[in-house]
């Protein structure tokens, strides 16, 4: 998953990246913020991708914040 793809799942599910951040379990929105910058992005493991492509394809978790 690219980081352009990446953001675009993130906004089509309609979550900040803080709000992204925070329901994934990670500490800041610097993390999220990594996997979308356009220069020089932090490459989106694997299992990250995995779960972004199930949301955007309707997956919703029991404790889905939105």
């Amino acid at each position: 998953m690219t980081n352009h793809e990446f953001r675009n799942v993130r906004l089509r599910l309609g979550f900040t990246q803080a709000e992204l951040a925070a329901f994934l379990g990670y500490g800041s929105p610097m993390r999220v913020s990594e996997f979308e910058r356009e220069t020089n992005p932090r490459p989106v493991p694997d299992h990250l991708a995995r779960l972004m492509t199930a949301y955007d394809e309707g997956y919703r978790p029991k404790d889905w914040p939105l």
